[in-house]
């Protein structure tokens, strides 16, 4: 993605294009009304997000010990200590250190700023004047920490050489910074000079502090081309609390994926192209610097939903279409069915002999011959209950059934009942009267609960009032009986 970096330094101001294969040089432009008239002539030719990189003397750092809060008070507070420390200018940032072990713990904060505003704000006014997205105000010292990735010492010093600001020294504890500072070129004319001159004063420096603690020994990175290395390590000598280490600038490009060619020390392009790659997320510009930048994500995370919902659609789409065509090969065959059906339907339609007979006519016909259906029932379906309850009763014998239809009996059905003269023999009646006649009472009931209406005609044994017991035992002795079943068609 194509990007527009900025680099401010003391007496100049550059801008670089990034295109993500690498650095090029743009434009320089100078510190008046011209060189700020060519500026805004520029961005308004390159709208790409841009990243202002800046190297000058008055960056402040200030280490301070705060209590442990969390929420609105936390940010009050650090509110009141940018209004203790920077209250002139909005260009500041605090960055937790870490939180104390011991005690009540408090939280240790590095406290910074560009302490001189009217050096960048003419030219982030012709930013936001065109409505350029910029990402961010960083600095040297913010973007410094990935070059110590694979250093394990704990205090160091780290030395680098930019060739429109001078020698920058950052001091930084577990690769946390703490400090830094800027030698102007203007003092000492090449790094070997400002190195040998300034180092041991920076030492001196970080000991009223107490950095690194006493017994500690302090490590010297120097960033710095081959061809300097000799001539450094024959002029710097290390001692007992001091150590001086050299990092070839060209191998660190090579690691970082610099594709510009290093000739010397300058190490503004390889700051640069990590500023491309790996941005950090704490700089110094303040919402309303980064406002169009913060519009310009918007816009591309609306663009990205709108991509995402239309492959959703896409997709659904695609899942509807393959389940229609699921649907049409299923319903292939049964519209197969149908036409073959509808063709026999047509075929016995064209068969009908012709008649004269109207419709009405025939359905009246249909129907009476439904209603004449239920004067005449099955035998089956007559005594089927009944052939049932003898199963039960195996003392129970039929002797002759017969049965007649009967309108008289046929209430409540409006078709006319069956009598059916059930003519038995009940066994061993002779040895328990009053037994076997429950027993009977037992398969009237019976047949009574399947549907029918019974009623006796005649019993073994005739025990009414009206009855006469003398010249029954030969009858009793045999058993014989007679019911008058009655079935009624249902309703």
């Amino acid at each position: 993605m194509a990007r527009t970096l900025l680099f401010l330094s003391a007496e100049n101001f550059q801008a670089y294009l990034w295109n993500g294969n690498g650095l090029s040089f743009a434009h320089e432009f100078s510190n008046d009304a011209d060189g700020r008239e060519q500026f805004s002539a520029f961005v308004e030719q390159h709208r790409n997000p841009t990243y202002l990189l800046v190297d000058i003397i008055e960056e402040d750092f200030h280490l301070e010990t705060i209590p442990h809060l969390i929420g609105p008070n936390r940010k009050a507070l650090i509110g009141r200590k940018f209004e203790q420390y920077y209250r002139s200018t909005p260009f500041r940032q605090a960055t937790l250190l870490k939180r104390q072990e011991e005690g009540r713990r408090d939280d240790e904060y590095l406290f910074s700023a560009l302490t001189n505003p009217q050096r960048i704000t003419p030219w982030l006014d012709a930013l936001l004047e065109n409505h350029v997205p910029l990402a961010g105000i960083y600095s040297i010292p913010n973007i410094s920490a990935p070059l110590l990735k694979d250093i394990q010492s704990e205090h160091i010093l780290l030395l680098t050489w930019e060739r429109n600001a001078g020698l920058r020294q950052t001091y930084f504890h577990n690769k946390r910074l703490h400090f830094s500072r800027l030698i102007p070129i203007n003092e000492s004319g090449t790094l070997i000079d400002a190195a040998i001159s300034e180092t041991p004063r920076t030492q001196q420096y970080l000991k009223s502090l107490s950095l690194p603690p006493p017994g500690e020994v302090l490590e010297v990175y120097i960033l710095c081309h081959a061809n300097e290395i000799a001539q450094l390590s024959t002029q710097l000598s290390s001692n007992g609390d001091l150590h001086y280490n050299y990092l070839d600038i060209t191998e660190f490009a090579r690691h970082h994926k610099c594709k510009q060619a290093l000739e010397d020390s300058d190490s503004t392009p390889l700051f640069l192209n990590l500023l491309a790659t790996k941005p950090p997320r704490a700089h110094y510009a303040g919402s309303q610097h980064t406002h169009f930048f913060m519009l310009w994500q918007l816009r591309f995370v609306l663009f990205g939903l709108a991509i995402v919902i239309l492959l959703l659609g896409l997709l659904w789409s695609g899942m509807a279409f393959w389940q229609s065509e699921q649907f049409s090969s299923e319903t292939a065959p049964l519209k197969q069915q149908t036409a073959r059906l509808q063709t026999q339907a047509q075929g016995i339609q064209h068969n009908f002999a012709n008649t004269s007979v109207p419709a009405a006519d025939m359905k009246t016909a249909v129907l009476l011959a439904r209603s004449l259906n239920q004067y005449s029932h099955p035998p089956q379906e007559i005594i089927y209950e009944l052939s049932a309850v003898l199963e039960s009763f195996p003392r129970v014998t039929l002797n002759e059934l017969s049965w007649k239809a009967s309108p008289e009996d046929a209430a409540p059905s409006p078709y006319p009942a069956q009598v059916i003269t059930f003519d038995g023999t009940l066994s061993g009646f002779g040895r328990d009267h009053r037994g076997a006649l429950a027993y009977l009472e037992q398969f009237e009931q019976a047949l009574i609960q399947r549907g029918y209406a019974v009623s006796a005609t005649a019993l073994p044994l005739d025990i009414t009032s009206k009855g006469s017991i003398s010249g029954q035992s030969a009858e009793a002795s045999q058993g014989q009986f007679t019911l008058k079943i009655i079935w009624r068609a249902p309703s």
